[in-house]
Parts: structure tokens; C-alpha cells; sequence
């Protein structure tokens, strides 16, 4: 199913739900390089010309929808459930850090990169949002892979003094803090710079929450209340843990109502 979402900048975008069947094709990426586990990821964003702060909030989004709204990090007290709601508040929105870079006739526009640094050296040229010569306008990330190669190619040398001065002014911009340290329990503090390995690694770890085997395990579980595997595979993660708490429930309740003494009949 595709849903619209409303990014804090009031951008609309569209996003592709996430299915049960989607987190075990994810499962076959954890060997992977980080660059195709953000790929696959990236494919559920329907909307074009996104820098990354966009998709970092589309992949959240899609994250609370289909697989929860918690995440547990590790503390000196054991696992501590963090809502992701309260993450993004944290974050700040989405600010607007357009810079109009104008030499010889040319104005290169540089905003949040539209690409994650995924190990890749030439990444942060995608800080170079669009071209523009006269009345034409060129947007890189609307460009084919061949196309967008032979246009950051065709960068002059001199932009990249320009970027650098542009990363250090938007520094605060680029830092994510989502999680302070806190003085009552150890925890590790959550940010990055949007600009690191990291930060996607992080985002590709919010999706990291099945197995192989815990993926068959379940199927194999609900199957004995909901016959069509395919209806639970087609199902989001969270309606698929849904339906398990829900056939726990009745499975216990049967258990509390037997006569001392009786045989145990499973549901179904």
C-alpha cells in the first residue's frame, strides 16, 4: 500500500509500506556493503529529489508505522525502551540551508546532501542540489546514474572551496542530536553528523528487527490460526506481532479455563 506523508517542512511525499515479506529480503542484505542495505531501504520513498534529512524523516516515519514506535538501547541498568516520536523531537525539523554559489555564469546551489555516505568518496558532492545556466535548470538527483557521473564530473575545482566553507557554516545544521546523555542511568548518547558513515549504519539498524529463523518460526506459529501465509507475509511486522499477541492471548486464556488435570487443546 502507498501513503502520503507530510515532512516537517510541509513537503508532501509518498512512501511504500514496508510488508513482513520486505524485512526478510532486508535480512539477506545484513552481509552486504551498507550502500545496497540503503538502497533497499531507499526504494520504499516514492518521491524524487530528496536530500537526506528528508529520507531520514521518511524512513523514520516508515519505521514507526510498520514495525513500531520503540526502539531499546543499552544502559547500566539493561535495556531502556526509547519512543521515536521522542527522537524526532530532538531532532529540529527540517531547516532550509539553500546557498546560491554563482563562478563564471554558472550558479551551483548547495543544500543537505541527497546522498548518504555509505563508504563512497564522491558523496558529498551531492551537496550540489542543482545547476543552473541562464533559464535552464539541471536537478542531480533527477538524473540517471550515467548523467549524474558525467555532471559531477564537469564540477569546477574551485566549488569545492566553496563546499567546504559551506559544510563548516551548516555545521549545527548537520549535527543530530537525538538522545542526550542523561545523569540518572548510563546511556549512550545518539548523534551524528549527517555527514557520516554512521548515521546511515544507525537508520539501517532501526530495520534489523528479524531473522531468518525467527521469520519462519513465527509464519510457522500464526499459521495454525491464520491458514494463508501469504496474508501474513503481505502484513506489516507490527500487524503480524499483533496477530501473535493476540493468538498468545487466546492460547493463555484457553489454558486458565481447562480443568485441573485436562488436556491442553491449541486454538484453531
Amino acid at each position: 500500500m502507498n501513503f502520503a506523508y507530510i515532512l516537517p517542512n510541509r513537503k508532501e511525499v509518498f512512501l511504500k509500506e514496508i510488508l513482513y515479506k520486505d524485512l526478510r529480503t532486508f535480512n539477506l542484505y545484513s552481509d552486504t556493503a551498507l550502500r545496497g542495505r540503503m538502497d533497499f531501504l531507499e526504494s520504499f520513498i516514492l518521491t524524487k529529489d530528496l536530500n537526506v534529512l528528508e529520507k531520514f524523516y521518511c524512513l523514520f516515519y516508515l519505521r514507526q508505522k510498520c514495525i513500531g514506535n520503540e526502539i531499546n538501547i543499552t544502559s547500566d541498568k539493561g535495556p531502556v525502551s526509547i519512543d521515536l516520536d521522542f527522537l524526532l523531537e530532538n531532532v529540529g525539523g527540517i531547516p532550509s540551508v539553500e546557498t546560491d554559489i554563482p563562478i563564471d555564469n554558472v550558479t551551483y546551489t548547495l543544500d543537505f546532501p541527497h546522498h548518504f555516505n555509505t563508504g563512497n568518496d564522491d558523496f558529498i558532492l551531492s551537496l550540489v542540489k542543482k545547476i543552473r545556466i541562464g533559464n535552464e535548470e539541471l536537478i542531480l538527483a533527477e538524473l540517471s546514474s550515467e548523467e549524474y557521473q558525467e555532471a559531477i564530473e564537469r564540477l569546477p575545482d574551485t566549488l569545492h572551496e566553496y563546499i567546504e566553507k559551506f559544510l563548516e557554516e551548516c555545521n549545527a545544521f548537520f549535527t543530530l542530536s537525538l538522545l542526550e546523555e542523561r545523569e540518572n542511568v548510563d546511556i549512550r548518547p545518539i548523534k551524528f553528523n549527517i555527514m557520516e558513515y554512521d548515521f546511515a549504519d544507525f537508520i539501517t539498524s532501526l530495520f534489523q528487527c528479524i531473522t531468518a529463523t525467527g521469520y519462519r518460526e513465527m509464519l510457522f506459529v500464526l499459521s495454525k490460526r491464520i491458514n494463508d501465509v501469504s496474508f501474513l507475509a503481505n502484513s506489516t511486522f507490527l500487524e503480524v506481532h499483533d496477530y501473535f499477541e493476540l493468538f498468545k492471548d487466546e492460547v493463555e486464556t484457553q489454558r486458565a479455563n481447562q480443568p485441573q488435570g485436562g488436556f491442553e487443546q491449541q486454538p484453531g
